[in-house]
């Protein structure tokens, strides 16, 4: 940890990471990073009026999902402690943090510095999709999908909640049947993150 970030707003400010995305963080994977955190992100609990939506009947629950998690997970340009990173930043307390690249560390910031509340639910099956990741690059295609399906079937308790976060399971499982050739199984896929793409806000359980 280290406190040499310089705060880019007084008073009201709204909690939020930065996400370093020089070289460096680049390299050791910034950019999965900011996925990680946006995915967990967009499943804190909402509320239409907590947002300042008026019309939360016309959005979908995954737009305004990954519109909340926007918000609060930004990109910014280098932080300093190269070579530590990925290096990840609380804009409200100037902390930095490094190595932020499993999905424990993640959830572990959004709820000691932007105080929201990841469902378990959404974590194990990041963590899942984190080791599908790793058996892709492997060729393990086979274990891929297993924990794919895991994740989705992990993911789908807290069904509209996830929203989000299960249209992009349901497209990494995808590209996994493509990989695979199956082209059926991978539009069926498809079709279904379209379908959870679609819901409507409103339709959230409390």
């Amino acid at each position: 940890r280290a406190s040499n970030f310089s705060r880019m707003a007084v008073g009201n400010i709204v909690p939020t990471l930065r996400v370093c995305m020089n070289k460096a963080c680049r390299k050791a994977g910034a950019h999965d990073t900011v996925a990680m955190l946006l995915a967990l992100a967009s499943t804190a609990k909402l509320e239409p009026a907590g947002l300042g939506l008026t019309a939360a009947s016309e959005l979908t629950a995954a737009s305004v999902q990954l519109a909340f998690a926007s918000s609060r997970v930004l990109s910014c340009g280098c932080l300093g402690r190269c070579g530590m990173g990925p290096n990840v930043a609380s804009v409200e307390t100037g902390t930095i943090f490094s190595d932020v690249y499993k999905p424990r560390s993640g959830v572990s910031l959004l709820q000691e510095e932007l105080q929201l509340q990841i469902p378990e639910e959404a974590v194990e099956a990041y963590l899942k999709r984190a080791y599908a990741d790793r058996a892709i690059r492997a060729g393990k295609l086979d274990d891929a999908l297993e924990l794919l399906t895991a994740a989705l079937n992990q993911a789908g308790i807290l069904r509209v909640r996830a929203a989000f976060l299960l249209a992009s399971l349901l497209e990494r499982r995808a590209d996994v049947h493509d990989l695979r050739g199956h082209e059926e199984a991978a539009r069926t896929d498809r079709q279904a993150a379209q379908r959870m793409l679609e819901h409507r806000f409103e339709s959230i359980p409390a």
